[in-house]
């Protein structure tokens, strides 16, 4: 029995070659954009579960509290509360630290070996961690062994990658490395392991790792006096017990407080409140926005996932719809199964097992499709998903339930409709399609072109969005800025020749130097408060040490007051330019700004700071974040981590070329390095940037497949109504008019489509844009030129089919008659 309805439905495929090549090709793309995007939600939910004992794994997070109001989440804490954590609660087994060098975001690497010159690189991604580390998260080690690897002060574990890089793929184990500025001082390290790369799938994507005992971080801990209030710097991570309650341990953390931080805490003026959040739910279900690494949103998966379902959703809409339009031709068949005794149950199980066949043939085509993308999305979405994967059971089994559900969606209705035909009726010939079944139809492609116009109009508010923050001002010269970083002690050393050789260019307008810039993490505030409050009245501000010109570099705009100036000797001495937000957090009028005073407690000590001047308001971080107090000042001696270098001149490589010989000359041992400002600030929307392209992309795909659908129905209606198409140009009618008689109908339904889908998408992505403090309003003309869009893309769709059908010569579709 199987086997005869393998063979029929084998059979009707072949026989109807253009409907079954339709189904085939829209089933398999629905299908290959499914299987990619669960490829990919897979990948983002897998994050920092493949550790042992993950479920017992905790960042301890924390939140500022002071007068003002309660500060946001954040993720790192002063360097005693390890220890104390461990002291005081037995339930924890241990604690190990991570600081990520904020200072730094690369290090420079240099392998000197006998006989050969010296190798130098810079290496991006490394952490230094207690010697507990690999304790606590696992990593697989390919060299050394993971618990001893970090017991060493001057121990070094390295990826895969990176031992590759440097020794050409011989042995790591016991190899030297020197590394040069804040991370390693210029000491040199010796390699104690070699793990196989986890970036993929954890939220600390290293490339390497060094003891919290070496280089500048080191030297802070045994030489600086720590305390529970100040430099909070360092991710701390802890591993229960089996058995303990985390519930019933958070209840425990206001009283470790008030005796290990109380004190502290109430010097500095503010509060601060514990939480531990699972080390498996960071990357997507916290509310942190960065733990070492950025962290994303469940709601980007919920979007993805949701075109996923609905990709497949319009593919399996084209095989009922074509399915059920067809059903005439399969009227006759069911009329005689029912005389010969087949029961319905039986025409079900047929239809759907035709269906099955189907979506299992899709669901190899899909494979293969996927396979050769998986490159093209990996670039879309910057994953490194393997076509290995694809050989994991659990992925196995749920393709095969993908196709198998498809198989079953797809064909249920049509299984169902057709197996209710009475015998006597059609084996008469007096068969038609019923109104319940041309109404399903409609209502199926009206519910398809939702999907797609509701995906339109996300796609356009989204560009809209990325647009807004492309070109909003940010008040400041974010174009024609490079950046050079310095990464070593002798590189900040050598700041003032550098930049007085590359100011010999007459391209360049000028050069200052910084400690951070717009657009990159800026680690460094301050607690300040006016002279007339107390200490419990502080607010946080952001700040920044630059050199004389650096404001005048970046084209800040002056509200009040004076810029930093060599002409004025005594700026160097606790007087700060701070922007508008600053004034109104401490409610200072702006006429009165030049000359008030803030004040500053460190180690017992009030620090006074003088406002010399006050600058427009300027981002400094991203437009989710609204724009923060920020305060600058004078680096007493140019120790700065980077120089602005502003450009007046489109030919970028001839004034990049000129600043690598400057460098080279100055640094030969050291490779030159550079970005661009408005670059580097629009790596703050990476997230949005990817998401943006996977929309854009999956709705073309969805459009191209309901496009196929309404193709098909075209070529069935037009089949249907060919003697009548004859008849009216017969009696005169024009191609134009046969056009918009079969186009009329199927312009309805996208209208209808139109006008539910508006106000849907309108409310989706009016909730998306409220995570961004500066946004776009959506215009109306986004629905206006969609709507256009989609009739257009319909009408063209369906005309296609409608000429051809219009220019066929009357006297073929009539002489049957």
């Amino acid at each position: 029995m199987l086997t005869n309805y393998l063979k029929i439905a084998v059979r009707n495929l072949l026989r109807s070659k253009s409907f079954s090549a339709i189904n085939m090709l829209g089933l398999s793309v629905g299908m290959t954009c499914c299987l990619l995007l669960l490829l990919y939600i897979r990948s983002e939910l897998s994050f920092d579960k493949h550790h042992r004992q993950a479920e017992s794994l905790y960042l301890v997070d924390s939140r500022a509290v002071s007068k003002d109001a309660k500060q946001e989440e954040f993720p790192m804490l002063s360097a005693p509360y390890a220890a104390a954590l461990q002291t005081e609660f037995p339930e924890i087994e241990k604690t190990t630290r991570l600081w990520s060098n904020l200072i730094e975001d690369k290090a420079l690497f240099q392998v000197r070996e006998a006989g050969k010159p010296v190798q130098s690189f810079y290496e991006t991604r490394g952490y230094q961690v207690d010697s507990t580390f690999f304790d606590l998260f696992t990593y697989e080690f390919l060299e050394g062994n993971p618990q001893t690897a970090l017991r060493e002060p001057n121990a070094l574990v390295l990826s895969e990658e990176v031992a590759h890089k440097l020794f050409a793929g011989a042995p790591a184990l016991n190899r030297i490395i020197t590394i040069g500025g804040v991370t390693g001082s210029g000491e040199n390290f010796k390699v104690s392991g070699v793990y196989r790369d986890e970036s993929a799938r954890s939220h600390i994507d290293a490339r390497y790792f060094l003891t919290l005992k070496a280089g500048w971080i080191g030297s802070f801990l045994r030489e600086q006096k720590q305390n529970f209030s100040s430099n909070n710097m360092f991710c701390t991570y802890l591993r229960l017990r089996p058995g303990t309650d985390i519930n019933q341990l958070a209840k425990k953390l206001p009283a470790f407080m008030d005796k290990y931080a109380g004190k502290d805490l109430k010097q500095a003026g503010f509060n601060k409140e514990l939480n531990f959040v699972p080390v498996a739910d960071l990357h997507l279900h916290s509310s942190l926005r960065s733990v070492v690494t950025p962290t994303n949103s469940i709601t980007y998966l919920y979007i993805l996932g949701s075109i996923a379902i609905f990709t497949l959703l319009i593919a399996c809409i084209n095989f009922m719809n074509l399915s059920t339009a067809r059903s005439a031709k399969r009227a006759a068949e069911v009329g005689i199964r029912k005389v010969m005794g087949a029961e319905r149950s039986s025409l079900i199980g047929q239809f759907l097992g035709e269906s099955m066949v189907l979506s299992l043939l899709a669901l190899g085509v899909a494979l293969v499709l996927m396979i050769l993308l998986l490159p093209v999305f990996n670039q879309l979405t910057s994953k490194e998903l393997a076509a290995s994967e694809l050989l994991d059971p659990q992925i196995i089994l749920a393709f095969l339930g993908l196709a198998l559900l498809t198989g079953l969606l797809a064909g249920s209705y049509p299984a169902f409709f057709l197996s209710m035909f009475n015998p006597a009726h059609v084996l008469k010939g007096k068969f038609s399609n019923s109104i319940s079944a041309v109404a399903l139809r409609r209502g199926l492609v009206v519910f398809q072109f939702v999907i797609s116009v509701g995906l339109v109009l996300a796609t356009f508010v989204i560009q809209e969005q990325m647009r807004f923050l492309r070109d909003k001002s940010l008040g400041f010269t974010k174009d024609q800025q490079i950046v050079v970083p310095f990464r070593s002690n002798e590189g900040r050393n050598g700041y003032t020749a550098f930049r007085n050789e590359i100011l010999q260019n007459n391209q360049i307008i000028a050069a200052s130097g910084t400690q951070y810039y717009p657009g990159i993490i800026n680690p460094s505030d301050f607690s300040l408060y006016r002279p007339d409050q107390t200490v419990n009245d502080i607010k946080s501000v952001k700040t920044n040490w630059v050199d004389f010109d650096y404001l005048q570099t970046m084209g800040f705009q002056l509200a009040a007051g004076r810029l930093f100036s060599r002409q004025f000797p005594g700026d160097t001495n606790n007087r700060m330019i701070v922007n508008e937000a600053l004034l109104r957090k401490f409610q200072i009028p702006l006429q009165k700004a030049i000359g008030q005073q803030l004040n500053f407690d460190w180690e017992g000590k009030t620090h006074q700071y003088e406002i010399a001047g006050v600058l427009k308001d300027f981002h400094f971080e991203s437009l989710h974040q609204a724009i923060q107090p920020y305060a600058f000042m004078l680096n007493s001696r140019p120790n700065f981590n980077y120089i602005i270098v502003h450009v007046n001149t489109k030919d970028m490589a001839n004034v990049l070329s000129f600043m690598e010989q400057k460098w080279k000359t100055l640094r030969s041992d050291e490779p030159f390095e550079y970005t661009f400002l408005n670059e580097d600030f629009q790596k703050n929307y990476q997230a949005e940037t990817r998401t943006s392209r996977i929309v854009q992309t999956f709705t073309i795909i969805s459009i191209l497949i309901s496009c196929l659908g309404l193709f098909g129905l075209a070529a069935f209606a037009a089949q249907q109504r060919t003697k009548e198409i004859g008849v009216r140009k017969v009696l005169g009618a024009s191609i134009a008019n046969i056009v918009l008689l079969l186009s009329k109908d199927f312009l309805k339904l996208v209208l209808i489509a139109i006008v539910i889908a508006s106000p849907l998408a309108w409310y989706a992505m009016n909730n998306w844009l409220q995570a961004f403090a500066y946004r776009t309003e959506i215009p109306w003309w986004i629905f206006v030129l969609t709507a256009s869009l989609a009739v257009l893309i319909a009408f063209v769709t369906v005309s296609f089919q409608s000429i051809k059908a219009a220019m066929m010569n009357p006297v073929k579709s009539l002489k049957t008659e």
